[in-house]
């Protein structure tokens, strides 16, 4: 974190970011202990970290794979083993300094690959397993590189059908806490397919919510990186945010999605009047 980046306290009190990627991801930069002191710096109480963990053999277009100083290594339990103990000892660090500090993951989601989440959660006992649904057809949607290729392939209904048709598979497994960035597609689909990718969501809300509600445990996040990316609001948008909630489905968590410490926190002053003020320290 660059000497001159300032960093403005949050002028609430309990704020917690559950969606933080240091260093160990590969598109992130910043160690554990400058997300920490960025944290601590925002005022917040408690943050998560959930680097990514993309496993998808056939994925093209992302940065994939655990970074270990300096090096990308492969996407591997042993290799996430390294990540899990870093944030075990930044636990013990910040804890007396007034910040919790907790051990997640944002796990890539592909078809076929139940099996390896489970065990995943099942090593590392994750406090919050978020679920990333970044690809279509092996392709990342949401990389500047290929998301062209992605959507060429389809209408703005069909990939937004294929888009949701991940999200209730993953849901119905029950092995996740939430899922992040529930309508992603839009980072670059609104470049691609103009104002129709907008209202592309609401033949298959039912169908998701549904099954969010089936699961007793998986949720949607408020993720405030759609400010940064331009987007004018947050991932979902406010009328799916608003109308999961109208269907029961729990919205109780806030992430940054911060890839870089200056971001931790970001606009969560007006982020969390969207979250119920009992719900703020959900992993506890």
């Amino acid at each position: 974190m660059s000497e001159n980046t300032k960093i403005e306290p949050l002028h609430l009190e309990g704020a917690v970011d559950y969606h933080c990627h240091c260093d160990y991801s590969p598109d992130a930069e910043g160690t554990i202990d400058e997300y920490c002191e960025a944290a601590l710096e925002r005022n917040l109480a408690e943050i998560c970290f959930t680097t990514h963990f993309d496993s998808n053999p056939k994925l093209e277009g992302t940065k994939t794979g655990i970074r270990i100083n300096g090096e990308v290594k492969p996407a591997t339990p042993d290799n996430l083993a390294v990540y899990v103990d870093d944030v075990a000892r930044a636990g013990q660090k910040y804890y007396p300094l007034g910040l919790s500090v907790k051990a997640g993951v944002e796990f890539g989601w592909f078809e076929g690959c139940e099996e390896e989440a489970l065990k995943l959660r099942e090593r590392f006992g994750f406090s919050y397993m978020l679920c990333g649904i970044h690809d279509i057809d092996n392709l990342c949607i949401a990389c500047h590189s290929t998301y062209e290729k992605a959507f060429a392939k389809y209408s703005v209904e069909a990939m937004v059908q294929k888009y949701f048709s991940s999200v209730v598979q993953a849901a119905k497994t029950g092995l996740f806490d939430n899922f992040a960035h529930l309508d992603y597609y839009v980072k670059y689909g609104k470049k691609y397919y103009g104002e129709a990718v907008d209202a592309a969501y609401k033949p298959y809300l039912n169908e998701v919510f549904a099954a969010l509600k089936a699961s007793r445990r998986t949720g949607i996040e408020v993720n405030t990186a759609g400010m940064r990316h331009g987007r004018g609001e947050y991932y979902p948008s406010m009328e799916i945010i608003n109308l999961a909630k109208k269907a029961e489905v729990t919205v109780q968590v806030l992430g940054s999605d911060a890839h870089r410490p200056e971001q931790v926190g970001f606009d969560f002053e007006m982020a969390m009047s969207l979250i119920p003020d009992t719900l703020r320290g959900c992993l506890d």
